[in-house]
């Protein structure tokens, strides 16, 4: 199948429309061509040294990442940097790339939906029923539990030993809200609350945002930004389900995120 088909389909999917402004020159086709056979695609979180050596191994000419590798105006490849040493990987061995950033958070079976299905909400509600830009947060209501309970099964849900928690313990929570990535702006917390959402489980919880959240009542379990990985799990099944490109797939096992939870 050519790199272009695999990337018809995923732009229908998450259409560049949902990404933010920001993101814009920064997504789809980032290095490499589209008019090529695909041999394997490798699916990581971000890209580095390490998950192109993977792809290399696995025999893997199409690498579909999260986080967009040139997130800043790049004005030299110098081949000393860790930027410089993936772009010679990538071309000496004929590797294209592809980003999906905020187009894959909010976009339907995206990072959020993947999220908030696997945190067991029957229900899954999306702020103002739009599916679309900037509307990062899934929702829902679940059997009620209280907060340390709560607290165990996400630590258990995203294999984590520990994570960072706002809130009092013994509460009964029975409407939870999720967004991938750092997901704890002000904006964010406001949208959580509004919701009548009583936790708000992301990553990344800047201290002042907290205690904003504290001000509202809001109670935050912090995972950390690597648990966007799950999405590729799911992805990687829609691929070879709809693309009969069984085999094909695989999602990276190198680990990006370099910090480490100690329990």
């Amino acid at each position: 199948m050519l790199a272009k088909e695999i990337i018809n389909y995923l732009e229908k999917r998450f259409p560049h429309d949902y990404a933010e402004d920001f993101d814009q020159p920064k997504i789809g086709l980032i290095v490499g061509r589209d008019d090529f056979i695909v041999t394997n695609i490798l699916l990581s979180l971000d890209l580095s040294v390490e998950v192109v050596k993977e792809a290399i191994r696995k025999h893997a000419n199409f690498i579909i990442v999260h986080h967009p590798f040139f997130f800043e105006p790049l004005y030299k490849v110098l081949l000393s940097t860790e930027q410089g040493e993936v772009v010679k990987l990538l071309l000496t061995h004929d590797i294209s790339v592809y980003a999906m950033h905020t187009n894959l958070d909010v976009g339907q079976g995206g990072v959020n939906d993947v999220l908030a299905g696997l945190l067991a909400i029957p229900d899954i509600k999306v702020d103002n029923n739009v599916i679309g830009k900037q509307n990062y947060l899934r929702f829902g209501d679940i059997e009620e539990i209280t907060l340390k309970e709560l607290v165990q099964f996400v630590k258990k849900t995203f294999c984590l030993p520990g994570v960072r928690v706002l809130g009092d313990l013994n509460q009964k929570i029975n409407r939870i809200g999720v967004i991938g990535g750092s997901g704890a702006h002000r904006i964010d917390i406001e949208r959580a609350y509004f919701n009548r959402c009583q936790v708000l489980i992301t990553g990344e919880v800047k201290l002042n945002n907290a205690q904003y959240a504290k001000y509202l009542g809001l109670n935050i379990i912090e995972v950390n930004h690597g648990v966007e990985k799950f999405v590729f799990y799911h992805l990687k099944k829609d691929l070879e389900k709809d693309l009969s490109l069984h085999g094909k797939v695989m999602v990276a096992e190198t680990e990006t995120d370099p910090l480490r939870i100690i329990g």
